[in-house]
């Protein structure tokens, strides 16, 4: 159990001690805006009442502590009381890398460490829904299975996973060939690896499939791979090409069904910490461009051919044969997916859920 030793003030700067020698430091102008009283909190909605220019500027005037709170009294008369539980997490002293690293794979030894669980296990289940999120969260994909085969009982699933996200290709949706429609998933060629909706400004954030049917007909397997991976096996190798990846914006593009988009953005996209936060690789949707001279431009073919050499090696990939009954929910920004080519009939139903909307029910399971 973590206690309070004693607090000193040094100047603008408030020093906390605690049972295990450790200090804990924060600035006054930060205690005063995250003062937890009812005048300055509300905690029913886990709002400031304050916009920050109605935050006075004050110094502290006074300290005083127990085993588990601090009390700061300010010179303009306001008090205000921290608990050491809540000072623990904010420190200067903690600031450090967030707590969600991604465990890298590569082939097919990744199906037996997802978590693949039934649909009765999953919905309305809190353990079943952890072991899907964390599953999510480590590997990027989450297998569910014991689904009926209709888009009734596909979208339940979906609902679960943090709720449909509606973009201009509807809700839920199906995927089979379709000639009139203006994209490359609507046929019944092989798909090289990629992510969806790199002409959006933020891409869907969890990709669901279930494929409802597949008849008089073979091949149509799902190919997926660890884009994390493969960049990092980029950085080792052509570091020269996965720094240009990193700060050249590359642009998307969709016309089609009454539609434009458009967006640039690098192909890796990197947190404050260096760590790999968002892969948008998509060859089909990639938009003529020009560039500034002949070395960008020779430099954007390299990196680009370096690094989907990566996504199409069979060693890195995944394949898995999707039938009626088994769902699979992949997260679109790190994982790639594709598909090989096939004959007959075969439906894919299925929908986007928004990342905000998974990471959300996520952190509402403890996961983060």
């Amino acid at each position: 159990m973590t206690l309070i030793k004693g607090a000193t003030v040094d100047g603008t700067t408030l020093k906390i001690r605690l049972n295990n020698d450790s200090i804990l430091t924060f600035e006054d102008c930060w205690l005063r805006d995250h003062c937890r009283c009812p005048e300055c909190y509300h905690s029913s909605t886990n709002q400031r009442a304050h916009h920050i220019l109605d935050i006075p500027e004050v110094i502290i005037q006074s300290v005083n502590t127990n085993d588990s709170n601090v009390e700061v009294k300010w010179n303009d008369g306001h008090k205000s009381t921290y608990n050491v539980n809540f000072l623990e997490r904010y420190g200067y002293e903690n600031w450090k890398q967030p707590k969600w690293p991604p465990v890298w794979w590569c082939g097919d030894a990744v199906a037996t460490k997802i978590a693949r669980i039934s649909a009765k296990e999953f919905v309305n289940n809190i353990e079943g829904e952890k072991k899907v999120f964390q599953s999510l969260l480590d590997y990027g994909i989450a297998v569910i299975d014991q689904v009926e085969p209709t888009m009734e009982a596909t979208e339940v699933i979906c609902q679960a996973l943090g709720g449909v996200q509606h973009t201009m290709f509807g809700g839920m949706w199906k995927v089979s060939t379709n000639p009139d429609h203006a994209d490359t998933a609507y046929t019944n060629i092989i798909l090289k690896q990629h992510n969806d909706n790199t002409y959006f400004t933020e891409p869907a954030g969890l990709q669901i499939f279930h494929c409802t049917e597949h008849t008089n007909g073979t091949g149509g397997e799902n190919v997926f791979t660890d884009g994390f991976y493969a960049a990092m096996k980029l950085k080792e190798e052509h570091p020269e090409d996965f720094e240009f990846l990193t700060k050249f914006e590359i642009e998307a593009q969709y016309i089609g069904d009454g539609h434009f988009q458009k967006h640039s953005a690098p192909v890796i996209q990197l947190d404050a910490f260096n760590n790999i936060k968002h892969i948008r690789f998509n060859s089909y949707d990639r938009s003529p461009m020009t560039f500034k001279n002949s070395q960008e431009c020779r430099a954007y073919y390299r990196a680009l051919r370096n690094l989907a050499r990566y996504f199409e090696d069979p060693k890195n990939q995944w394949q898995i044969k999707l039938r009626p009954g088994i769902l699979l929910a992949f997260d679109n920004f790190r994982v790639l997916h594709g598909r090989t080519a096939f004959t007959g009939k075969r439906i894919l139903c299925g929908s986007y859920v928004s990342r905000s909307d998974w990471l959300d029910k996520a952190r509402t399971l403890g996961l983060l």
